[in-house]
């Protein structure tokens, strides 16, 4: 029989996906790609601080300018006018660069074990002392950016599943998650995972991961 673990900072309600803000206000925590101006990464992040409740729902609304005479304001148009769109992906070297660097006093710590195997201890961990991961995953044509929330495991305390927030989807309306990497096979490919949502099945391998504190 699986057992799932999601973090617990979000709760499934019936106005959707739902978390705590810096406000403790219960606002609704799925970024889709169209929502902010952005790339994946960059919705990883909001949504990864929201989780951390570092944010208000008011900071997410692209509309609404940052006042950079705050810290934080200066922290949100850096990332949501000046690094908006960034054509050829976001490297989690450089975001974790740009986040440490900045005035908001949070942390990123980039992590990218050798291996599958540990890379998956390792998300696991985190997610079972609640910390969201930003996890990337690589295909042939190119990377992606989403948010772990969850794990699914087996009988045998196996990992078998990552359960995912995916920026490029719709919001989910039945679960706290709207995408998963099937991990409990590894074949012998370069992409040796799927990564699965509403839209496609994709074959996918594991890359560097970023944790925000």
């Amino acid at each position: 029989m699986a057992d799932i673990h999601v973090i617990n900072s979000i709760r499934l309600n019936n106005q959707g996906l739902c978390v705590l803000d810096e406000d403790h206000e219960w606002v609704e925590l799925h970024k889709q790609q169209g929502d902010l101006d952005g790339a994946c990464a960059v919705y990883s992040l909001v949504m990864a601080m929201l989780c951390k409740g570092l944010l208000t729902d008011d900071d997410t609304r692209v509309y609404n300018r940052p006042d950079r005479r705050s810290d934080k304001g200066k922290f949100l148009y850096h990332f949501f006018n000046e690094r908006g769109m960034v054509r050829d992906g976001y490297s989690y070297v450089t975001l974790a660069k740009e986040i440490n660097e900045s005035s908001f006093g949070i942390t990123a710590t980039r992590k990218c074990p050798k291996t599958n195997k540990k890379k998956i201890e390792l998300i696991s961990e985190y997610l079972y002392n609640d910390t969201p991961v930003i996890i990337s995953v690589v295909f042939r044509e190119g990377a992606h950016a989403i948010l772990a929330v969850g794990v699914e495991s087996d009988d045998n305390k196996k990992i078998t599943k990552l359960l995912c927030l995916d920026p490029a989807c719709r919001s989910p309306k039945y679960a706290q998650w709207n995408c998963f990497v099937d991990v409990s096979k590894q074949t012998k490919s370069d992409y040796p995972f799927y990564c699965v949502n509403e839209n496609s099945k994709d074959k996918v391998d594991l890359d560097d991961m970023l944790v925000i504190d």
